[in-house]
């Protein structure tokens, strides 16, 4: 199966779970790793959300016995587990020498629009979908006010693979206001420690080769380009806009 196809299952299968009102599991409301699905979430500040273990995905489990097609499965096909706890998030400038933008990216290119950050990347088989098809639902859902003052931005922790014409493809399944970009991992560790995310590469028995196993936070970015809040996994789009429209509209 191509990618493209499975990038299309997989926005699919966020979509229908988002409909039925389901949400993935967050490490970091509960003490063992784990959540109850559709436990409500709350909002919290960068410090709040750095100081509970955060959750992971990527490890393959057993599929189940009815599955008919890995890409019809991607989110009962892995295992969230706690990562560390990472630092608390400062945020701060983003630029890095690949993009769905065909060139170079940097978070200046948005100063005067706010922006929603996500650290994942193409391969992941669950998290990464479900939360941009989460932003794509409040992207969409904004005030005819706030419209084309919002961006969405996927940062890939997997550059070996998301290559511009990837990253692009990728995002296109779900909105055309998110961006992607990617970078050496000199550049993408000190990124990622600034915004308190933790990635790491881990081997496995799949034609995959490897997952990486990353937090899973939403970073909320003012038109300054300093971060304003952090949204754990599985927020929904209405609490991503009310964080958002609690703000002062941009010029």
């Amino acid at each position: 199966m191509s990618r493209n196809l499975l990038w299309s299952a997989a926005a699919l299968a966020a979509l229908l779970l988002l409909a039925a009102g389901l949400f993935w599991p967050d490490a970091r409301n509960s003490g063992d790793g784990q959540a109850a699905i559709g436990q409500p979430r709350t909002l919290s500040t960068p410090a709040q959300d750095a100081a509970k273990v955060q959750g992971s995905v990527g490890q393959p489990r057993a599929l189940p016995a009815d599955a008919q097609d890995p890409s019809e499965v991607h989110a009962a096909a892995v295992h969230h587990r706690p990562l560390p706890i990472s630092a608390a998030p400062v945020g701060g400038p983003i630029v890095l020498p690949v993009s769905s933008r065909d060139g170079p990216l940097s978070l200046e290119d948005y100063r005067g629009q706010y922006v929603w950050i996500y650290f994942g990347y193409t391969a992941c088989p669950d998290a990464c979908p479900m939360t941009l098809a989460l932003m794509s639902q409040a992207l969409s859902r904004l005030p005819s006010e706030w419209q084309g003052r919002v961006r969405g931005l996927f940062v890939s922790v997997d550059p070996e693979r998301d290559d511009a014409a990837h990253l692009g493809d990728y995002v296109g399944h779900f909105h055309a206001d998110i961006d992607a970009a990617t970078g050496p991992h000199e550049q993408l560790r000190e990124i990622a420690a600034r915004y308190g995310v933790f990635y790491q590469r881990t081997d496995v028995e799949s034609a995959l080769g490897y997952v990486v196993d990353h937090s899973s936070s939403t970073y909320l970015v003012g038109p300054d380009g300093a971060l304003i809040t952090t949204h754990p996994h599985g927020t929904s789009p209405a609490e991503l806009m009310q964080a958002l429209l609690d703000q002062p509209a941009p010029p």
